[in-house]
């Protein structure tokens, strides 16, 4: 290791320590796309269910590549270089991503109608919002709670339209969070 590698390495150490005490708020656009992408993709299964499956394949895998990109770009124009931090947001929104992928094996294989199996998405949805809220970013556990209060009225009582609500909800939820984080960065 050459001493300018050595010297990267520890600048890159004190830096994270000194963030460290710092609460990650999050990227206020990834907010607002992925409070856009909710509130459309969660009105589906009550206007449009048809479309609602090739909707979230292609809004979920192109809003997470998406993240991904922005997220790395974000924290190199901030100078940051935390890998592990990085690799905790990769793993949690990957394992999210398998769970998603794992909810359409019992409609696939017809063991659950689809309009039973559509909860599901919420329930794992819920869980990792909220998780994410706890071991990432705080604003995502509320938004997490709420999808999951959803869930639960959505099993239990089905009223109608119920996906439309919880999208306007979670994604006004998700807006209003970054227009938090939006006030707490750093003004140039």
């Amino acid at each position: 290791m050459t001493n300018v590698d050595r010297l990267r390495d520890d600048l890159d150490y004190v830096s994270a320590a000194v963030r460290s005490g710092d609460t990650p708020c999050g990227i206020p656009a990834l907010y607002f796309l992925w409070g856009s992408l909710l509130a459309a993709g969660f009105a589906l299964p009550d206007f449009a269910p048809a479309i609602a499956g090739p909707y979230w394949l292609i809004a979920g895998i192109g809003g997470g590549l998406f993240s991904w990109w922005l997220g790395a770009r974000t924290s190199r124009r901030k100078g940051i270089n935390n890998t592990a931090l990085g690799r905790r947001y990769g793993l949690h929104w990957i394992i999210a991503g398998a769970g998603f992928l794992l909810c359409f094996l019992p409609m696939l294989s017809g063991q659950v109608p689809p309009a039973t199996g559509a909860a599901n998405f919420l329930l794992v949805a819920g869980l990792t919002y909220a998780l994410a809220g706890v071991h990432l970013e705080r604003p995502l556990l509320y938004c997490g709670l709420l999808m999951l209060a959803a869930y639960g009225t959505l099993v239990l009582l089905a009223p109608p339209y119920t996906w439309t609500l919880t999208g306007l909800t979670v994604g006004a939820a998700l807006a209003w969070s970054g227009i938090s984080a939006l006030r707490r960065e750093p003004q140039p």
